[in-house]
């Protein structure tokens, strides 16, 4: 099942990685944050790949529920950096302010954007590693830095809800709550929730 922001998006043909390659940052994993840092990384000249054992166009967890957070000094400023860029560069990625500590997106919009002009490469499983250098079966990718996504415990759920005539939001006892569109999306480690059009997996 597709997350609500995958509804008509098209996505590049993303190739699989067959060759040798080296590069000064790889990322494991096609998450939004990744799709961030490389970036920036990209901007200040390194040479940056990112590795994703998924087909990118069919991963609902992509982006999760678009809420972007920071919690400490030093993420405030890379949150403040980033709200900036997209307001300079005028990126068409749905960009609210809540907050100075907390953004909405469109995240496969603000991903997609990110990621242009990145070697990306899906269906590119990570076998072994060997220091700096990533196994993936047909070949091998050395780096001077390596960054892996972070693997979430537990299970996840983002349910989407219809928005009501009040427009209030869904109760429930739900970690995170924001709108998009006329839908409310909550995000849930229960799986018990009732009421929901659909729900993802992240």
């Amino acid at each position: 099942m597709h997350s609500i922001w995958q509804e008509k998006i098209d996505f590049p043909d993303y190739p699989i990685l067959k060759r040798d390659k080296k590069a000064d940052v790889v990322y494991i994993g096609a998450t939004l944050q990744h799709a961030v840092e490389a970036h920036f990384q990209h901007e200040q000249g390194n040479a940056v790949m990112l590795l994703e054992e998924n087909v990118i166009s069919r991963m609902p967890e992509l982006g999760g529920m678009g809420i972007l957070r920071a919690g400490n000094r030093r993420e405030r400023k890379s949150l403040r950096r980033l709200r900036e860029y997209i307001e300079e560069r005028q990126i068409p990625c749905e960009m609210e302010v809540v907050s100075e500590t907390c953004l909405w997106v469109h995240p496969v919009k603000l991903f997609l954007f990110m990621t242009e002009g990145i070697e990306v490469y899906e269906q590119t499983a990570v076998c072994s590693r060997q220091g700096k250098r990533l196994d993936i079966g047909s070949a091998y990718v050395d780096a001077a830095q390596i960054i892996e996504k972070e693997k979430r415990k537990e299970p996840f759920y983002v349910y989407v809800f219809p928005e009501n005539s009040s427009g209030q939001m869904p109760e429930g006892e739900f970690e995170e709550m924001r709108r998009y569109k006329n839908f409310w999306l909550a995000g849930s480690a229960r799986r018990d929730v009732e009421g929901y059009l659909y729900f993802w997996e992240i």
